[in-house]
């Protein structure tokens, strides 16, 4: 919760009353520090969406997306407001650029394979985060199931708001409860670093860093890559035939 996040820093920092780092001081460096871990762990702010998809084999993920992550499936429907229950399809796997180009070199030529409404494989291009591309190409028809990295959620502040007025912020935090105490180090760190011409307080900006860096790393150690092409299904499926 942000509510817990600005009072554990403002403790630390001596500073309880929000005299020398404002409010809106900290929610910014909080929504920073949000970014900071979405920018090193982007599974840490993730979506599972429904992406309707475009005439062709080139598809691009939403504008408030910031990477895919995986895509799971073809949908065939989408129920009405409020659950939106889904309709799922086959399944999507991942495959490797070099295996459809050695296969099939005209498989983006709707003339030579004909585009369907069901996508069978999508590939991935790290140097091209924002788009992917899907065989067969599709009809414009097509829908599917996809996990998104967001940009998290920021939280605003008033340049008046009272420190008791904190609780209200608490609805506004897009990351999960695990990262408060990596993004109390990082408000910290942003904290000391602006008085880091006093004594001490450059050393205990780079001890809170290094704290919350350490905190993401070894997450980061435990996970897997967030890469859709580090999925253990690219192994048998680079190696099978299409």
């Amino acid at each position: 919760m942000a509510s817990h996040i600005l009072d554990r820093a403002r403790r630390i920092i001596l500073d309880e009353t929000s005299v020398r780092w404002p409010l809106v001081e900290l929610c910014m460096w909080l929504n920073d520090g949000q970014r900071e871990i979405v920018l090193h762990k982007p599974s840490a702010s993730s979506e599972n969406r429904v992406i309707p998809l475009l005439a062709g084999t080139w598809q691009q993920i939403p504008d408030d997306a910031l990477s895919l992550l995986r895509i799971v499936r073809n949908i065939t429907a989408v129920g009405d407001a409020p659950n939106h229950l889904r309709t799922g399809g086959s399944a999507i796997r991942i495959v490797s650029r070099d295996i459809l180009d050695a296969q099939h070199r005209d498989w983006h030529d709707s003339n030579v394979l004909p585009f369907k409404q069901a996508v069978k494989h999508y590939i991935y291009d790290e140097e091209d985060t924002r788009s992917f591309y899907v065989y067969p190409g599709n009809t414009g028809t097509g829908k599917i199931e996809a996990v998104l990295s967001t940009v998290p959620a920021a939280i605003a502040v008033a340049e008046d708001d009272e420190p008791e007025e904190i609780a209200s912020y608490e609805i506004n935090l897009s990351l999960p409860d695990i990262y408060i105490s990596a993004l109390v180090d990082f408000v910290c760190y942003r904290a000391y670093s602006k008085d880091s011409t006093y004594a001490g307080n450059g050393q205990r900006a780079t001890l809170h860093y290094q704290q919350f860096a350490t905190s993401v790393g070894i997450k980061l150690n435990k996970e897997m890559l967030n890469s859709p092409n580090r999925s253990p299904g690219i192994k048998s499926e680079a190696t099978g035939p299409v």
